[in-house]
């Protein structure tokens, strides 16, 4: 082989179509060997339609050809649009010797009729003897798995050979070649396409109201020589106006990794309606990774922020650190013990938690977001922090920002998931608590002082219901439950929640009573009467809320 200047590697001794009638049959069999093992290796090495029509045109000249034309089909580009009218569409995406170099996504209509249409059309290779200046050329369509993709035109100037049959040969060989690797960059397209998708469709598309906690999010898949990986994230709002704020990264790539990200998304929403605790809900992923055929290790944050206490509990499951902005101080990122991946197994986690002043922003991210070949992680993390402190107050805008900061706005090698949210804790005037020291007559003291508090809150309808609920509530825990019990009565954006806090660990379950039982019909009495209750473990005891839903004319604007 022989390298020309400024052009691709060439077969050794072929001195163009001109001198390839003079060479003897041996030599002639050992260049076209050539060209098909050069343009194959061309044509193997990219994930590019284009850059394999290239591959094909600029091997073979001016050795085997002097002008060769690459025409794809429309369907490769626009699989759902039929052809134009009579004429077959085309896109002309490599030229090589023709007049004006390269060409760049030239669109082109085949006379019905004419021997590129007939060759398309048929998918056997013609004569074209009206090509401009040449005594003769090929017209070759690229044929891959029963497709006709594409059309490749071979000619030589007047005065070169013509072509024989061995030629035509080696045409239709070149042409497999190039529709084989076409095919398999379309297949990669449509799997890639489909893993894309059905990762697009188990992320959240409805961002839920949360009182006091606003968020942006983006998820950008790889570039499109990689195939998708299993970043996900997740808001899910949770009892007395708290929230979950959750990132994962499923490791490995394609279906089988966005299907296992599905997977533990859906868990975690489950997970989070028993409203266990961060480092509880991390016990039970990783449980459920291990029975999971398509997960083979995954990391993961599962935070909470609490608006009454002002604060952020989390768990992490070897995932990098969650980063935080409180108002004017630079971004840092906040410490935590860091679990094992989801899928080791046996490895306990611990939860971690942070004061969280009014205003502050949390970005939780994937790995895709701060590594790449180019650089370390630490050098990832220092642009991070600094895009975070420096960025504009829209979260919308301040995602966009970092993206861009970090390099991936236009695509990276690596899936990307970022979560950001401004946090801000429940106005005091929103908020009623009351310490009961255990005494049963305190359960008339907790009815009158939520009706207070609801009549200061203009919402006097909800009393009579409210009193009911309240009543059953604390009569329980102070029937049942050791030590103080705490009421909290809460005023959020589209519900009022009621909760009781005890020290009695065991959670309340809901059971059918029967006409001999005595009692177990207050939870019934709960259930029917509230919009939604439920009862959370705590680490020291337990918390049995219920909600009244707000009447439409009380809602917030």
């Amino acid at each position: 082989m022989e390298a020309t200047h400024g052009g691709p590697p060439r077969p050794r001794g072929s001195g163009g179509t001109a001198g390839w009638r003079v060479l003897s049959p041996g030599r002639r069999a050992q260049l076209r060997l050539d060209l098909v093992v050069m343009a194959s290796a061309r044509m193997a090495d990219t994930l590019d339609l284009r850059a394999v029509a290239r591959g094909l045109a600029e091997t073979v000249v001016p050795g085997f050809a002097d002008r060769v034309s690459v025409d794809l089909v429309e369907a490769l580009f626009h699989p759902d649009h039929p052809p134009a009218g009579s004429a077959t569409v085309v896109c002309r995406v490599a030229l090589a010797g023709g007049p004006g170099g390269p060409v760049e996504d030239e669109w082109l209509a085949y006379p019905p009729g004419s021997p590129a249409a007939a060759a398309l059309a048929s998918g056997r290779p013609l004569l074209d003897d009206g090509v401009p200046g040449a005594p003769d050329a090929l017209c070759v369509p690229l044929v891959a798995r029963g497709r006709v993709l594409g059309l490749a035109r071979f000619a030589r100037d007047a005065g070169a050979a013509a072509y024989d049959n061995d030629d035509l040969a080696l045409a239709e060989e070149l042409a497999s070649r190039a529709a084989l690797a076409l095919d398999n960059v379309r297949l990669y397209d449509e799997a890639r396409a489909a893993a894309v998708a059905l990762q697009r469709s188990l992320l959240p598309t409805v961002h839920p109201r949360v009182t006091g906690v606003s968020t942006a999010q983006r998820y950008l898949p790889g570039s499109r020589a990689t195939e998708v990986g299993g970043d996900w994230f997740d808001v899910i709002p949770l009892s007395s106006g708290r929230v979950a704020l959750v990132i994962g990264d499923v490791m490995g790539r394609g279906l089988r990794a966005a299907a296992a990200m599905g997977q533990l998304r859906t868990a975690v929403r489950t997970l989070a309606v028993i409203d266990p605790m961060p480092e509880d809900v991390l016990s039970h992923l990783d449980d459920l990774a291990l029975n999971i055929a398509e997960v083979q290790l995954a990391t993961c944050i599962y935070a909470v922020f609490d608006p009454v206490g002002r604060e952020l509990a989390f768990a992490t499951a070897g995932h990098l650190p969650p980063a935080m902005r409180r108002p004017g101080e630079p971004a840092t990122f906040l410490p935590a013990p860091s679990g094992a991946p989801l899928g080791v197994g046996g490895v306990p986690y611990e939860s971690h938690t942070v004061a969280v002043p009014d205003g502050a922003r949390l970005m939780l991210y994937t790995d895709g977001l701060v590594e790449s070949r180019q650089s370390d992680i630490d050098e990832g993390l220092d642009q991070l922090a600094e895009a975070f402190t420096t960025g504009p107050a829209d979260l919308d805008a301040l995602c966009d920002h970092v993206l861009a900061a970090l390099g991936r706005g236009n695509g990276h090698d690596d899936d990307v998931a970022v979560l950001v949210a401004e946090l801000c804790g429940l106005d005091g005037a929103r908020s009623r608590s009351w310490r009961l020291t255990g005494e049963e007559s305190e359960v008339a003291l907790a009815r009158r002082q939520v009706r207070a508090a609801l009549t200061g809150w203009g919402l006097d309808g909800l009393g009579d219901t409210a009193e009911l609920l309240v009543s059953e509530l604390v009569t329980n825990a102070l029937r049942y439950a050791s030590g103080p019990v705490e009421l909290q009565a809460l005023l959020l954006d589209e519900v009022v929640t009621f909760a009781v806090r005890d020290g009695d660990a065991p959670l309340p379950r809901l059971r059918r009573s029967t006409f001999e039982d005595e009692g177990g019909r207050g939870l019934q009495l709960v259930a029917s009467l509230a919009s939604r209750w439920g009862a959370r473990a705590t680490p020291n005891g337990k918390v049995v809320w219920c909600e009244l839903t707000r009447p439409p004319a009380a809602l917030p604007r």
